[in-house]
């Protein structure tokens, strides 16, 4: 038969959504998706929607099948059945031989291969308008089936020139015509696959670009992880799409997004730096660490530039213990919050840290952690029990929260985190950092302050503003702590305080203040950075030395 007198038309389909249709109980739908074959066939027609004719240069499936692209810019007859058989090559459907551009070839392949039904399956192809010897007027692909409703996607649907589209219905029973047109005359299952069983992407080699048939999404294999590759990486790292390997789906998407801990990366796309993952978090190796903790001779995986950048962001889990790698500092540590605690040796025991796994890191990236605090804002607590109190962390320092507060301001509701008490100890004993802006949680004084060597300065309006204060966070504080701040007769000994009725800078010595000259300040001695400005009312109060 020619194709000038095959008879198949496009089918009109619109949302079922805006479509009366009557719900069908007597038919029970197979479950969704029940193998890797119809799992790729639902995946790759969904992929194709809204494409037209031409795309691929045409849609063409079995051997018997001709172009649904004429010339690469016209549609050559209507393609539904193109676009069907197209979509089974894909995924290495057999006896494909059978199938031409008739949508009525279907039911030839179900007949030939005992695949033809009444109940529909996802992969299924189901076929309109059957006339029960050699036409019918279209053809589509089952691609969705939960509860009561069917999905299909097809080609050359919409009126011409056609497009491909994905449509539900309730109505799915053979006879049915759920978008009130033609009539469901069978559903035709694939009678196998020729395709071999696709590998388990973990057991590949480092550096192979894996995908499934589930979507677009493309991964690099890395010590057994599945790190994925945006699409901003491919040309600067050099990756070669040509070479992907399909893997099964299942095991593609149970791919860890991270390299195993321990492991040595560097940008794909180039630079000296090298990291090593911790529990996902990509942690900068230095100079002095690269030899001295063996990084050296471990392998060195490129990684997509995305991924690392985003990695070397993240902080490394709350909870998880470390030390460093080289063994120089023979201390122990727990993160919380982005800072690295220090556990004596007497709650390495009597907390069970011991009892946790312990992780190697850097020094040179350890000593930085040392030097931070957890962030503002977090809740802490004695792990060992010890001190039965609950605190906050408010830049640098911990400050007690009452009981009244520890509900009436809400700090019940955020996490509650464990550290080692003598830390806590520590924390307890600082001042929050100076120059910071703080105010009562609670709301019950409405007044602001800044820090100044453990005392809380009121600000007016005018302070607040002129003093650039208004740049900077605003920080709720336990509202005792801060009556108790405020109430402080004078800042600690070493504050320096500069107000806007003059140039001069004071440093507070037993409750008074004297001026500092110009020599005090500068490299290897005191900083600017530390001065805190503050009313002028409030420099006043301190005799002159």
């Amino acid at each position: 038969m020619s194709r000038s007198t095959l008879k198949t038309t496009a089918i009109r389909l619109s949302s079922a959504s805006a479509l009366a249709v009557t719900v069908l109980t007597t038919v029970v739908a197979s479950p969704a998706s029940a193998s890797p074959l119809t799992d790729g066939i639902s995946a790759t027609a969904k992929a194709e929607n809204g494409n037209g004719a031409c795309a691929h240069g045409g849609y063409v499936g079995g051997p018997n099948q001709s172009s649904s692209c004429y010339g690469g810019t016209t549609t050559a007859h209507a393609w539904c059945a193109d676009f069907a058989g197209w979509v089974w090559a894909r995924n290495g459907v057999t006896g494909l031989s059978t199938l031409d551009d008739r949508a009525a070839s279907f039911m030839d392949y179900g007949k030939k291969y005992g695949t033809l039904s009444n109940t529909p399956h996802v992969g299924d192809a189901v076929v309109f308008n059957y006339n029960g010897s050699d036409y019918a007027d279209h053809v589509a692909l089952v691609t969705g089936l939960s509860g009561g409703t069917i999905t299909i996607t097809g080609g050359n649907q919409g009126g011409r020139p056609g497009h491909v589209s994905t449509n539900n219905a309730t109505s799915f029973s053979v006879g049915s015509a759920p978008w009130g047109g033609q009539r469901i005359s069978g559903y035709v299952s694939p009678a196998g696959s020729n395709t071999p069983t696709l590998p388990n992407p973990a057991g590949l080699p480092s550096g192979t670009l894996v995908k499934s048939a589930s979507g677009p999404q493309v991964k690099v294999i890395i010590n057994g992880a599945g790190v994925p590759v945006a699409g901003s990486d491919v040309t600067p790292d050099k990756y070669d799409l040509s070479k992907i390997v399909m893997v099964d789906d299942t095991a593609f998407r149970a791919l860890p997004s991270a390299p195993p801990s321990g492991t040595v990366v560097h940008d794909q796309a180039g630079g000296a730096e090298r990291y090593v993952i911790v529990d996902g978090t990509a942690l900068l190796i230095g100079a002095e660490d690269w030899t001295a903790a063996g990084y050296n001779v471990r392998p060195d995986m490129g990684v997509p530039t995305a991924w690392l950048q985003n990695a070397a962001q993240r902080q490394l889990t709350t909870g998880i213990v470390v030390m460093d790698q080289t063994g120089a500092d023979p201390s122990r540590y727990i993160m919380v919050n982005g800072a690295a605690l220090h556990i004596s040796a007497s709650e390495w025991t009597a907390d069970h840290y011991n009892e946790q796994t312990l992780m190697g890191v850097p020094g040179q990236w350890l000593k930085s952690a040392v030097a931070k605090s957890p962030s503002t804002g977090t809740v802490i607590m004695d792990q060992s029990g010890t001190d039965n109190n609950r605190y906050v962390m408010i830049n640098g320092a911990a400050v007690h929260i009452s009981a009244s507060e520890w509900t009436g301001n809400g700090y019940d509701q955020q996490s509650l985190m464990g550290v080692p008490g003598e830390w806590l100890a520590s924390a307890v004993s600082k001042q929050v950092a100076n120059g910071s802006i703080v105010k009562d949680a609670s709301g019950a004084n409405s007044t602001v302050y800044v820090m100044a060597g453990g005392v809380a300065v009121p600000l007016t309006y005018a302070d607040f503003t002129g003093l650039g204060y208004d740049k900077r966070p605003l920080v709720g504080t336990p509202g005792e702590y801060l009556a108790s701040a405020a109430a402080k007769a004078a800042p600690a000994d070493g504050t320096m305080l500069l107000s806007p009725d003059s140039n001069t800078v004071w440093q507070i010595t037993g409750g008074k203040k004297k001026a500092m000259t110009a020599d005090q300040f500068g490299a290897g001695k005191l900083s600017f950075d530390d001065v805190v400005g503050v009313p002028a009312a409030f420099t006043a109060k301190f005799p002159t030395v």
